[in-house]
């Protein structure tokens, strides 16, 4: 179950963390300009990036091929590289003219509802596939695992988030340009990289000393979380390495114990920054090892036919734990198949392959029956019946003993193991 956890929490905490540090940065600078004139575009735009991406997220799963989902991806990325560029030219220079103001307003509106757009069908997707997976069976601890791994990975990326916004705003506006020029040349950087992926797969672009170039990049896209993780550790760095406050002309040294109290409390938000960093690194690393940690099938039981019947004593079967074997059939073709006590007097028995997966096989994890290639859990109560990502059933009839199949049965079968 840990396993599940993570395979839902891990994705969700790092599409989190792409989404909000950025966009943190971004509310700390326009926060430093008088009157918090740009606030309310940031909030007003955070918000249609939320619609905008439920919308189409909506649309792509109703319909499928309404939406292509690189293609929308793309653009979202596109908008946010234009308006990444034109903030990185304009914020520094800003001294409160209404024209250049009038600019900020725009691109960085259009910056975050384009970067809202990218990351949030991203994690919109997420519960999609989560429910998807579910089959109409809700009520179930492995939808419940999945579902609490999802908003806890989102919970921390959000509080991530928070944190790196707090710790920005402690900043002074020239360090905290800095801050947002590494960030946003590493954003520009990684979305370009996706943006040309993207174009090749269209074949607009191509060549072979592009794909020379592109291979290696796609090949390691894992690393590029940890460029996130290493670009967001500047800014604890940034703001412990900040001078203390100067003291203000005409102030007592009682005002000024105030100022630098208030200066030595801001700290904190770097302390937790460093905290949160060292929480997802790990899981981002060790987690994910974990996660994607592949299961190794139990080598199969040979057995072999006598009188035109494979015979397995139920003895052998009967602790309710899966159990594999392997016939060979007259062309040299190995057939598996698997056994497993439901209760009772009734057993599942089926080949270890299904019609949607293939031959991939099936694990035994936390006590149930699962398929390793898409991670579905059985129901146990269904093995031996056909449908969905259950084993391919295979007819059986309990005898002197034994749980028999036939001999035919199993030569049939060799279709599915080429």
């Amino acid at each position: 179950m840990l396993q599940l956890f993570l395979q839902s929490f891990i994705p969700a905490m790092e599409e989190g963390v792409m989404l909000t540090v950025p966009l943190g940065i971004l509310l700390a600078i326009l926060d430093c300009f008088p009157k918090q004139q740009f606030r309310g575009t940031f909030w007003r735009a955070l918000k249609w990036g939320v619609l905008v991406s439920l919308f189409f997220t909506a649309v792509k799963t109703g319909t499928r091929q309404a939406v292509s989902r690189e293609g929308f991806e793309a653009f979202a990325i596109f908008v946010s590289l234009v308006c990444a560029v034109i903030l990185l030219g304009v914020l520094p220079s800003y001294a409160g003219d209404e024209k250049r103001a009038k600019v900020i307003r725009i691109a960085s509106a259009m910056l975050v509802v384009g970067f809202f757009c990218y990351h949030g069908m991203e994690i919109w997707l997420m519960p999609v596939s989560i429910a998807v997976a579910a089959t109409g069976e809700f009520f179930t601890l492995e939808f419940l695992v999945k579902s609490l791994g999802f908003g806890g990975g989102i919970f921390i990326g959000m509080l991530s988030g928070y944190l790196v916004y707090k710790a920005s705003a402690a900043l002074n506006y020239k360090r905290l340009m800095f801050v947002y020029a590494v960030q946003a040349v590493a954003c520009i950087i990684q979305q370009g990289i996706y943006l040309v992926q993207v174009l090749m797969i269209r074949r607009i672009v191509g060549g072979a000393a592009l794909m020379k170039f592109m291979g290696p990049l796609i090949d390691n896209q894992r690393l590029v979380i940890f460029v996130v993780f290493l670009v967001t550790l500047l800014v604890p760095i940034t703001l412990y390495s900040q001078p203390k406050p100067e003291k203000p002309e005409g102030a007592n040294p009682a005002e000024y114990r105030k100022i630098l109290a208030a200066a030595k409390h801001k700290l904190r938000w770097g302390a937790g920054v460093i905290a949160s960093l060292v929480v997802m690194v790990f899981m981002s690393s060790v987690g994910y090892s974990f996660a994607t940690k592949e299961a190794e099938l139990v080598p199969a039981v040979p057995v072999s036919a006598e009188s035109g019947f494979v015979s397995v004593p139920i003895t052998d079967v009967q602790d309710g734990h899966l159990h594999r074997y392997s016939y060979r059939t007259k062309n040299g073709t190995t057939v598996r198949f698997i056994i497993i006590r439901k209760g009772g007097n009734a057993y599942g028995v089926g080949l270890d392959a299904c019609e949607i997966c293939g031959p991939t096989g099936y694990i035994e994890r936390d006590d149930q029956v699962v398929c390793k290639l898409c991670d579905v859990v059985m129901n146990k109560a269904t093995i031996g019946m056909p449908g969905g990502c259950n084993p391919i059933p295979l007819e059986y009839k309990v005898e002197g003993g034994n749980i028999r199949i036939s001999e035919e049965n199993l030569e049939k079968a060799k279709k599915h193991f080429r």
